[in-house]
């Protein structure tokens, strides 16, 4: 799978560029075999100029750009003319403004920012039209709001409203536009019309003409302006897709999974995605979940989240030793079987997710003795983890019944085998897991592959990618204590996230 390629100059080669909040990644794979050929990383600078905000330059995320990719095509000897076609990919709901000539009015406020929380309340109570998803700080329309209300100086220069990715797009070709999945991740998005939605702008005084047309995600945007080829190192000819969010790159660089399955991402933070048939407006009593537009074959998810699940255990890894290596941890873990008596953690440390949605600190152990030590607090961690995961899920999908889903892990987190095992154990069933985790950057490659004509679509182009994929089984032996401690955490989670 990550074999270097002895022939590059005889490839014809796709980029897929993943900026994330982060960093920026550019992979590069073979159009014809799919097979990766190498890859560059580098951080991007998050700029907090005040409590809760969190804020990116844009010109940095093109400086970095140019540099990995003449990076890449020199450490990997790939002639420019190789590079056939881009695919991009970028954090949602971050929104770049753009002034009349194409300058940045604003740094990106990036989703994560919570500075426009007064607004996402009022959006919710003022909304005169049915919300699709639940308004929230990180969606694009609280941060718009935020400007208009806070930078008021900025209202009249402010003449296109982009996201990540298409900002990247937008220097490489000079397009100014977005595509489906990225305007489904704004709340201002019709998913019934897969339009704008008019009716909610003209609750909130917003003009149409500051949002960019929509298109499908494996689109060809054009090629390469003469700048932007010389600045990278690549020819003018080079295909542009209009690619999509990173969420949504995700799901198409898994292969697109059927309905049936459920797939998770889980790493840092953890997602759980459904494909839906049919898509349905916002209900609270469906408890928090997230709706977007997969931006090819007219497809709808939804996503339940998280927040932190590898970031508690390396909290937890931290805390006992600094130095302790991974596989040291699984090792104190493993000593310790689940007891249902025994400690209880919940994964809250930043706040709650799916099924419902709360800021603040609400990380917890509880059931703790005297006879509690460090073995027992490991394992609970891990198994907290994975209970906080099958929650999510069981709240996704509806009526709560996993037992007809397929489970397909991604991500860092399954990696540690003791953690493969626990996660088939507290769903109860096999479960399935891959190595690859750059599924973003693939899914935003298999658009640069199909705009260019290379494939007819993502999965004919993904279905002989080699995921390394793996197995495992629950145990039959431990199934009875995993169900009682289960309960028991959803019962002391409905405690901690209701005082």
């Amino acid at each position: 799978m990550n074999r270097d390629s002895p022939s590059n100059a005889a490839c014809e080669i796709v980029l897929g560029i993943d900026l994330g909040t982060q960093g920026l990644k550019l992979v590069a794979f073979d159009a014809a075999s799919a097979q990766v050929l190498g890859s560059v990383f580098a951080r991007v600078e998050n700029l907090t100029p005040a409590p809760g905000w969190l804020e990116q330059e844009p010109q940095q995320w093109w400086t970095t750009l140019c540099r990995l990719t003449r990076d890449l095509t020199a450490a990997k000897d790939i002639p420019r003319q190789a590079v056939v076609a881009i695919g991009l990919s970028g954090h949602m709901h971050s929104i770049v403004p753009l002034r009349a000539d194409g300058s940045v009015a604003h740094n990106c406020i990036v989703w994560a920012d919570t500075r426009s929380r007064e607004q996402a309340r009022r959006i919710s109570v003022g909304a005169n039209s049915p919300l699709w998803n639940p308004s929230i700080a990180p969606y694009s329309l609280a941060k718009i709001l935020w400007l208009r209300e806070r930078r008021p100086e900025l209202s009249d220069e402010i003449a296109h409203i982009l996201w990540s990715k298409d900002y990247l797009r937008y220097r490489l070709t000079g397009n100014i536009a977005t595509e489906f999945s990225d305007a489904s991740g704004t709340l201002m998005w019709d998913f019934a019309a897969r339009a704008w939605d008019d009716a909610l702008l003209a609750d909130f005084e917003l003009s149409p003409d500051l949002l960019p047309d929509a298109r499908a995600s494996s689109e060809a945007a054009g090629t390469l302006s003469e700048r932007a080829a010389a600045d990278l190192g690549l020819s003018v000819n080079t295909v542009v897709a209009y690619g999509g969010g990173d969420c949504a790159c995700a799901v198409v660089g898994s292969g697109i999974p059927d309905s049936d399955t459920l797939l998770i991402n889980a790493g840092t933070a953890v997602q759980v995605f459904e494909m839906r048939a049919e898509p349905r407006p916002f209900d609270h009593g469906d408890g928090v979940r997230y709706l977007f537009e997969l931006g090819v074959e007219g497809r709808t998810f939804a996503i339940g989240a998280l927040n932190s699940a590898g970031h508690s255990l390396e909290w937890w890894r931290r805390l006992l030793n600094e130095r302790m290596t991974y596989a040291q941890f699984d090792a104190l873990a493993a000593d310790e079987s689940p007891n249902p008596e025994g400690p209880i953690f919940l994964p809250f440390l930043q706040g709650t997710g799916t099924p419902r949605l709360l800021d603040g600190s609400f990380g917890s152990f509880v059931q703790l003795s005297a006879t509690t030590d460090q073995r027992a607090l490991a394992r609970a961690v891990m198994d907290g983890v994975a209970f906080g995961v099958k929650h999510c899920a069981e709240a996704l999908v509806k009526r709560g019944d996993l037992s007809a889903k397929k489970i397909l892990f991604t991500g860092g987190l399954p990696k540690s085998p003791l953690m493969r095992q626990i996660l088939a154990n507290v769903f109860d069933g096999e479960v399935r897991f891959r190595s690859f985790s750059d599924m973003s950057a693939l899914g935003a490659a298999a658009h640069g592959v199909v705009a260019a004509g290379l494939a007819p679509d993502a999965r004919a182009w993904l279905a002989e990618f080699d995921y390394g994929e793996g197995r495992a089984a629950s145990s039959p032996a431990f199934r009875e204590r995993y169900t009682v401690t289960y309960e028991r955490y959803k019962e002391w989670a409905a405690r901690i996230t209701s005082a």
